[in-house]
């Protein structure tokens, strides 16, 4: 069905043919390199982390994690409203600084945990009610849906490029000096990713939806297929964002060093293919590419499940990343298309998309805890491969 071939010119060449690139684009492009370093030096090691402080319980893990989700879900609405009042570009900046406070929190954890667990969870809240929908605004805003599958590709290439070495350093440096270190740094890139968002031009938009009309929109029978996606989307995340890397942290005997030198050469091998998909998500069809990138997303969930060695991490771990790209570039290319289509509404119904974010989150959160205590961390995987499959109600 998808024949991908490379063109006679330079395939690096197409990539940047007539791509647009605007100087808010650009800055974005800066401001997403920033934080993706900082993300991709602690997003690996955050549960870990925290994995560690609750005693070694994945449970509490989880347990935080829903409580995160849960008041998230219920204050977007309210949290997007700080568009109204501050502006646009403001309330992203207000909530980037409340996730460097998050941070702030973990680096004086030791000293009263109750405390900081309390305000670390007011401070992510605050991040994600404020910060999100402006952001996905702004890059509305700032991609045309003629290229937008070339643009969505090019701002994660750089992403990607600056993750490539992030976990290996941060596994060393956890190593040898602790988390302590790795949240300084952390904190600093974080300071340093509020320059190129600063310099942003204000995008003019505002949240007209009450609180109630947003959930009212939420759970129309007109928007079911979309909403079941999103659900979806959550569910699957969970599992890659929290599950994963505890489970591959014990399987390589708890060594930093490793799983960060593991999950670099992932991501080195995962370069070419986003530029690849990028562009033939503009070529294609967007719902075939979701549809052949969920089945082989799903299929690596499972093949997760069987992996014993460090280098079945990276060669399983690589063909997800794959199949990963495959199926989120197009997806998210269609949500941007589709969320630019509403105009108006376009900050309300990524507002509505988020809430079923977590709520997809919450619900997957529920099955993992069973899954766990019945049957394993591996049972975790075949949850989050039967997730893959809804997206394609999309």
């Amino acid at each position: 069905m998808f024949n991908f071939h490379f063109p006679k010119q330079s395939y690096i060449t197409r990539f940047f043919q007539n791509l647009k690139l605007s100087k808010d684009f650009k800055l974005l492009c800066v401001y997403h390199l920033l934080i993706q370093i900082g993300k991709g030096m602690i997003n690996l090691f955050l549960p870990i982390f925290l994995y560690q402080k609750f005693g070694f319980s994945i449970y509490w893990v989880i347990v935080f994690f829903v409580i995160l989700y849960f008041l998230s879900a219920l204050l977007i609405p309210i949290g997007a409203k700080f568009m109204n009042i501050f502006g646009v570009k403001k309330a992203m900046v207000i909530g980037r600084v409340f996730l460097i406070l998050f941070y702030v929190c973990f680096y004086f954890f030791d000293y009263n945990p109750i405390l900081f667990i309390i305000l670390s969870l007011i401070l992510m809240v605050a991040y994600k009610i404020i910060y999100w929908v402006p952001y996905h605004t702004t890059f509305i805003e700032f991609t045309d849906g003629k290229h937008r599958g070339r643009q969505l590709a090019w701002i994660r290439v750089l992403g990607y490029l600056g993750k490539i070495g992030s976990p290996l350093l941060a596994g060393i440096i956890l190593t040898g000096s602790g988390f302590k270190l790795l949240f300084i740094i952390m904190i600093i890139i974080y300071l340093l990713s509020l320059i190129p968002l600063s310099g942003l031009t204000d995008v003019s938009a505002s949240f007209d939806f009450s609180y109630l009309k947003t959930f009212k929109v939420l759970f129309d029978h007109k928007n079911r297929k979309k909403v079941y996606s999103f659900i979806a989307d959550g569910s699957q995340k969970i599992v890659r964002v929290l599950i994963w890397p505890i489970f591959i942290f014990l399987l390589l005997n708890q060594e930093y060093s490793a799983v960060g030198a593991v999950t670099a050469l992932i991501i080195v091998a995962t370069v070419i293919l986003q530029m690849l998909m990028g562009f033939q998500s503009d070529k294609k069809s967007k719902k075939g590419l979701v549809k052949f990138g969920s089945s082989f997303y799903a299929i690596g969930w499972v093949l997760k499940a069987f992996v014993n060695t460090s280098f079945q991490i990276f060669v399983i771990g690589t063909f997800h990343s794959f199949s990963l790209i495959a199926l989120h570039t197009p997806f998210m290319s269609r949500v941007y298309n589709f969320l630019s289509r509403h105009e108006t509404y376009k900050d309300e119904y990524t507002a509505v998309r988020n809430i079923a974010l977590n709520i997809g989150r919450i619900l997957m959160a529920g099955l993992l805890i069973l899954a766990i205590y019945f049957f394993g961390l591996r049972a975790t995987f075949f949850l989050a491969a039967g997730a893959c499959l809804l997206l394609n109600l999309f």
